[in-house]
C-alpha cells in the first residue's frame, strides 16, 4: 500500500514537471533565436554601413548565406532553434522570427517572454501579437 501512494505521488510530480520542462525548452529556442536575429540585425546594418549598399539576396536564406560569406555572420546565427518558425525581414522592424507554423508549445512559450523579446516575434499567440 505504502509503495502504491509513493509511485502515485512519483506520477503526479512527473506529470506537473515534464510538461514545465518542456516549455521551458521552447522558451529558451525563442529566446536563442531573438539573441540571433539581434546579431543578424547588427550585421545586416554594418554590411550597409561599411559597404554602402543592402546585402543582395532574393530571399532572407540567400541574404544569409550572402553575410556568412562575407564574414558577417557565422553559419551557427543562420541555424533557427524553434520548431516551425522561420527568419522574416520586415522593412520597418528587421529580422524577425516567424512562429505562425510552429506548434502550440511554441505559442505557449511566447508567453513567457519580455515585451522587448515578443519586438522580435512574429505570428504570437493572435493576430495582434504580430508586430
Amino acid at each position: 500500500m505504502e509503495l502504491t501512494i509513493v509511485i502515485a505521488l512519483l506520477v503526479i510530480i512527473a506529470a506537473i514537471l515534464i510538461p514545465t520542462f518542456f516549455l521551458t525548452t521552447e522558451t529558451a529556442r525563442l529566446r536563442a533565436d531573438i539573441q540571433s536575429s539581434r546579431v543578424i540585425q547588427n550585421a545586416l546594418d554594418l554590411y550597409r554601413i561599411e559597404r554602402g549598399r543592402a546585402v543582395s539576396g532574393d530571399t532572407v536564406q540567400a541574404r544569409l548565406q550572402n553575410l556568412a560569406a562575407a564574414g558577417y555572420i557565422r553559419e551557427r546565427n543562420m541555424t533557427i532553434q524553434t520548431a516551425g518558425a522561420v527568419w522574416e525581414m520586415l522593412p520597418a522592424v528587421g529580422v524577425v522570427v516567424n512562429i505562425s507554423d510552429s506548434p502550440d508549445e511554441v505559442h505557449r512559450a511566447y508567453a513567457n517572454l519580455t515585451d522587448d523579446e515578443r519586438r522580435y516575434i512574429r505570428g504570437g499567440t493572435t493576430a495582434t501579437d504580430a508586430p
